[in-house]
């Protein structure tokens, strides 16, 4: 064996310790090296075959390539007609190599770069750019504001690499390396089966093409056998940089993207990019609040704003716009000005043409900083939509009904939790009948959140509509410590609401007109106002604004406990909110309706939900009794800690758990007046009277005292169409019996988060799904098969026998006083002249007016038009910093 083929083979051996071995062989290999040329690598002649089997072969120690081509180079000779150049097996190496690391790419790619001898200028480096693009959109964005800096930095030395071998060869060559980078990218966005989105950096290729080149690039894109879901996923992916990428290149090609699909009439395309693909409105924030993005992509949000002709879609974004103007107003530059003259802008063409409310200009609540500009609108109102035309669309000439027969309620920005309460009182037939027919007493007396309930229940029951905006009822019960946008608990709203409508009901009705309680809710009415800006009503309705009573809990008899332990989320309000040093199983677990009656008169609230119980405390030493009656208006039924989450538990069981005596020992003890120390006791809870309608919270969690969070509990639980309920009369006990025809479900798996919808009945046991805006028709066997994450969480029965003179869904119209019945007509009025204007305007813009009818939505699961399921998190862009 002669000497240079023995040298190749030690070579070769300690080439393979450095990419494969751990650290000490990686060491060894280099030492021996360094030995082998200082004694006979200068025989050596060309070492090509030996660094090609290693680039071929299995690599664990990427990082250690660089520095073999460098000590190679020396020994690889140039070949002026190379078939097979050393780049190829460097594509392969990149293709068989995870590399985690981008600055481990880019070192090769300068050795590369730094050695003529790996890139003769006659080879064909095709193989080598698809690799390196596909090696590129593995490398995902960093958090790390050092990092990211870093990331940038890489990103563009690969830019660099790829503009300088293109430039390096002949004209013909370097358009097929433009074509293949462009061609791997576009496979590489527009695969709708690759698991993980490619990250950003693959946009340093676009900086490739010169600006004036990109609308041939993109038509040539456009013009191959492309499915429309590759080029809605391409689309999507190019968008989803935006908020990462700070070159301007890549909104020159999303914008010429967005117009070459427009010259290929695909609006179908456009609009499911928008209303599916992409969350736009995350989109529009994370772009349009960071100033060193805005200046790029600015111009794609407000294309993509004014070219919308999907109702939906349109009363999403206007909810939205309130909310980023004023964070807009903070930053008092001329980009955010013209960024919030442009928003205004686009919501008075949004008015023009979908008819939706906005606030009007040249008055004190208005709530933007700047007019739209008329010229603007007329010009923006003249231009082309995007319209379906996978679809036909008929002019609507009269209203149509739901096809549930029942009217939604608009969310209005993590409102789930108000709207299905609202339904689910609607249907309590007793109650909406009451409330229609309510006429206070006293004719001075102010109830203005039950006027505003009146209203509401009136137009649900009879208008034409097919959602609502219940805009009033927000501003008038939602509590102050219910912040705007956030979800918030359902029931612990209920509770606030009858509350309200009480202690309202009450000073209303008394006859000590000067007491200092009514006069202190009088003066709360008269000065309140909310200084919330609310999402615009996406419908206009005959419901106005009306002032808010929104601190009515404030100083009255309000601020009794609406909540047990287990509904806290902050571990330290514990101690301000209970009482005494008694725990949760102190706690009878009943919602008291808000104060005793005043003389001989029984509230709403209490004729209908309200019921009587007496709490007993049996000291076990002195065996001394404490009774006290209280009224409620809900039972707050918990799972018995010895059931498993797996074991099958009925609204029964939990009803008679909720009324066996109660061991009250350890740190539970009772304090005995008698004994005057804290002793073992038993605490007995008895119904005295039963209420009209029944309302049961199920507390399907329990509070985290480490983590401060309410954890949801998924216990197997029977919903009992039919229950008991034992009321204790004098000398004997009597089983009340009570039938489901309410449920407000809770969907989502903390209690901290997620969605709320109510499942109804009417008197003819016709079961409905009230999802926010959307009412489908549905059974109680659909209800019945609900499942983890969806469980129901308030549950309306009605007492046998208590429907009365209520056994019809909604009174005639005709027997409703007056001012609900021009109320009812003033809305129909105003429909027919919305459908009226839409329906010219649909013939002479070619708008569809589709979207006002209800979609045929037999997918219940279908979630509505909001995002209740979470708080949108649209991060603050750190790492652009």
């Amino acid at each position: 064996m002669d000497t240079e083929h023995v040298l190749k083979n030690d070579i070769g051996h300690y080439l393979k310790l450095i990419v494969s071995g751990d650290n000490a062989a990686v060491s060894d290999g280099w030492l021996m090296l360094q030995n082998l040329q200082d004694r006979e690598l200068g025989q050596l002649i060309d070492c090509e075959d030996t660094l090609r089997d290693i680039l071929r072969s299995k690599i664990a120690n990427v990082s250690e390539i660089p520095k073999i081509m460098v000590w190679m180079s020396g020994h690889i000779t140039e070949k002026r007609f190379n078939i097979n150049p050393i780049s190829n097996d460097v594509a392969l190496l990149l293709q068989n190599t995870d590399i985690d690391d981008m600055s481990h790419l880019t070192e090769l790619l300068n050795t590369l770069a730094e050695h003529r001898a790996y890139l003769p200028r006659s080879a064909n480096h095709t193989k080598l750019c698809e690799a390196i693009v596909t090696s590129l959109s593995s490398f995902q964005m960093p958090l790390e504001p050092k990092k990211i800096s870093e990331f940038y930095d890489n990103t563009t030395k690969i830019q660099h690499f790829l503009k300088g071998l293109c430039s390096n060869i002949k004209n013909g060559e370097r358009d097929i390396l433009m074509f293949t980078c462009l061609q791997t990218l576009y496979n590489i966005i527009s695969d709708t089966n690759r698991k993980q989105e490619p990250g950003p950096g693959l946009a340093t290729i676009l900086q490739l093409v010169e600006a004036s080149v990109i609308p041939q690039a993109v038509d040539w894109i456009l013009s191959q056998s492309h499915t429309d879901h590759q080029l809605i996923q391409a689309l999507k992916v190019l968008c989803n940089w935006l908020p990462k990428w700070l070159e301007d290149r890549l909104s020159v090609w999303i914008m010429e993207f967005i117009r070459g699909l427009e010259k290929q009439q695909k609006y179908s395309t456009l609009l499911e990019l928008t209303e599916s693909s992409i969350d736009i409105l995350v989109l529009m924030c994370s772009v349009l609040l960071v100033p060193v993005i805005r200046q790029n992509a600015s111009n794609i949000i407000f294309y993509i704003l004014k070219r919308q002709s999907s109702l939906s879609f349109v009363q999403n974004v206007v909810k939205r716009i309130p909310a980023l103007i004023k964070d807009l107003m903070k930053e008092d530059s001329d980009s955010s000005k013209e960024c919030i003259q442009n928003l205004v802008d686009i919501m008075k063409v949004y008015s023009k043409r979908f008819s939706i409310c906005m606030p009007c200009g040249n008055t004190e609540n208005y709530p933007y900083p700047v007019l739209p500009r008329m010229h603007v609108v007329k010009e923006l109102c003249r231009e082309p939509v995007w319209i379906d035309e996978t679809k036909e669309f008929e002019p609507i000439v009269e209203p149509e009904r739901p096809l549930s027969g029942k009217v939604g309620l608009s969310n209005l920005g993590n409102t789930c939790y108000m709207n299905s309460v609202l339904q689910a009182l609607l249907m309590t037939r007793q109650f909406c009948q009451e409330v229609l027919n309510y006429r206070s007493l006293n004719e001075s007396g102010k109830t203005p959140l039950l006027e505003r309930l009146q209203n509401l229940f009136a137009l649900l029951l009879y208008s034409k509509r097919i959602c609502l905006a219940p805009t009033e009822i927000l501003r008038a019960s939602r509590p102050t410590y219910f912040l705007p946008g956030q979800q918030q608990d359902s029931s612990e709203f209920l509770c606030h609401l009858l509350d309200v409508l009480h202690e309202q009901e009450k000073s209303a009705n008394s006859n000590c007109g000067g007491n200092d309680s009514t006069a202190t809710l009088k003066s709360k009415i008269e000065k309140q106002e909310d200084d919330i800006t609310l999402p615009m009503e996406p419908t206009k309705s005959s419901i106005k604004r009306w002032t808010t009573e929104e601190d009515l809990t404030e100083g009255l008899a309000l601020q009794r406990k609406t909540q047990s332990l287990a509904d806290f989320t902050r571990g330290e309000e514990l101690g301000q909110r209970l009482s005494d040093s008694h725990s949760d199983s102190t706690d009878s677990g009943i919602q008291s309706v808000g104060g005793e009656e005043t003389g001989t008169y029984t509230s709403l609230v209490h004729r209908v939900l309200g019921g009587e119980c007496q709490i007993t405390y049996q000291c076990a030493q002195c065996d001394t009794s404490s009774r006290n009656t209280d009224k409620f208006r809900d039972l707050q039924l918990c799972f018995p800690e010895e059931i498993q989450e797996n074991q099958e538990v009925s609204v029964q069981d939990l009803i008679n758990y909720y009324l066996t005596p109660e061991k009250l020992t350890g740190e539970n003890k009772y304090r005995c007046d008698k004994c005057t120390k804290l002793c073992d006791a038993q605490r007995i809870i008895t119904i005295l009277q039963a209420p009209a309608h029944l309302i049961l919270t199920l507390k399907h969690f329990r509070y985290d005292f480490d983590s401060r969070l309410r954890t949801k509990l998924r216990h197997k639980v029977v919903y009992n169409d039919t229950i008991q309920l034992p009321v204790s009369a004098i000398s004997y006990t009597v089983a009340e019996t009570y039938h489901l025809y309410a449920a407000v479900v809770h969907s989502g798996y903390s209690m901290d988060y997620g969605h709320y919808f109510t499942y109804a009945c009417d008197s003819k046991q016709n079961w409905y799904k009230f999802n926010d805006s959307f009412v489908t028709q549905t059974t109680f066997e659909d209800f019945k098969s609900l499942k983890p994450p969806d469980t129901p969480y308030i549950l309306f029965y009605e007492k046998s026998g208590a429907h009365g003179i209520y056994e019809d869904d909604k009174p005639e119209l005709s027997t409703l006083n007056k001012r609900l019945q021009e109320l009812v007509a003033n809305d129909t009025t105003d429909y027919i002249e919305e459908l009226r204007r839409r329906a010219i305007a649909s013939q002479r813009n070619q708008l569809p007016t589709k979207p006002l009818r209800q979609h045929n939505n037999t997918d219940d699961d279908n979630p509505p038009p909001s995002s209740c399921r979470g708080a949108i998190d649209v991060p603050a862009n750190r790492f652009l910093y």
